[in-house]
């Protein structure tokens, strides 16, 4: 019996990062469905609309498709709870995005990534999938290093799939590929990483604030921790970074401060300690 994945992405659903994801999985022998934003929605997060529309698609490669005009999370949200609830959905994969997502701001800011955690907060193993290569794929050779991205993606989800199943902490891989062709894959941690370009637009008026000023992704991510995913992937690695979702409550809250804060807080009687 072939498994279902279920794949979005924020770069639109006519994306050829999709196109050669979905197609590079069907040949593995997954059964693709897919719900994704109708127009490019980057650095949307997992923020969520108020009201979507849905419209079904006819894609190669995909059992079922439909575009919808909102964001990654929402597809992922309307397929699990209506479009695809009978269909026994194994994977979440979010991707390929044309674009790097590495470091935690890229963590916070990223659709890609954001439909990835959305699977992971209804339950669903997921991976996020990104290319890096800045401002567009511009030649046939950017191409084929893309589809051949593709191609390893599907292999390392088909190597890890028991894995990832089994390990109940394990929620969610951000796979980011370099781009050139890779010089092997490594495990990374994910980056402290403050790499927003914000730029100002030939009119002094227009700030950018998504996108890029430069092909240099080097300078672009400039820095990256040590073993880091950014660090891997200007040295020319695929970096995987294996996420766990349900361990951010626990490892966000500093207790350590609870204490100060409740001092602190008692010297105007605003609560009791």
């Amino acid at each position: 019996m072939r498994n279902s994945i279920l794949i979005t992405n924020d770069d639109g659903i006519d994306s050829i990062g999709l196109k050669f994801l979905a197609e590079e999985l069907n040949k593995i022998g997954f059964d693709i469905y897919v719900v994704a934003p109708k127009n490019q929605v980057s650095g949307s997060g997992k923020s969520h609309s108020f009201e979507v529309r849905v419209e079904k698609r006819d894609l190669q490669n995909a059992k079922k498709s439909w575009a919808i005009d909102g964001k990654p999370a929402d597809a992922i949200a309307i397929a699990i709870r209506h479009l695809l609830k009978d269909v026994d959905i194994k994977l979440v994969v979010s991707g390929i995005n044309i674009g790097p997502n590495m470091g935690l701001m890229d963590f916070f800011t990223s659709g890609t990534i954001g439909g990835a955690l959305e699977g992971a907060l209804f339950g669903y193993k997921s991976f996020a999938v990104s290319f890096a290569i800045l401002r567009g794929i511009k030649n046939k050779e950017q191409e084929d290093l893309l589809k051949e991205s593709a191609k390893l993606t599907s292999i390392i989800i088909k190597d890890t799939f028991d894995i990832i199943m089994e390990d109940p902490k394990l929620d969610l891989i951000n796979i980011n590929f370099p781009p050139t062709r890779p010089i092997g894959i490594k495990i990374a941690k994910i980056s402290w990483q403050t790499n927003l370009d914000v730029y100002v637009d030939s009119n002094e008026n227009i700030f950018h604030v998504m996108g890029w000023s430069t092909d240099d992704l080097n300078s672009a991510y400039n820095g990256g921790d040590i073993n880091s995913d950014v660090f891997f992937v200007k040295k020319g690695y695929v970096a995987l970074t294996p996420m766990c979702i349900k361990c951010l409550p626990d490892s966000l809250t500093y207790y350590e401060s609870y204490e100060k804060i409740n001092n602190a807080l008692a010297k105007s009687n605003i609560i009791s300690v």
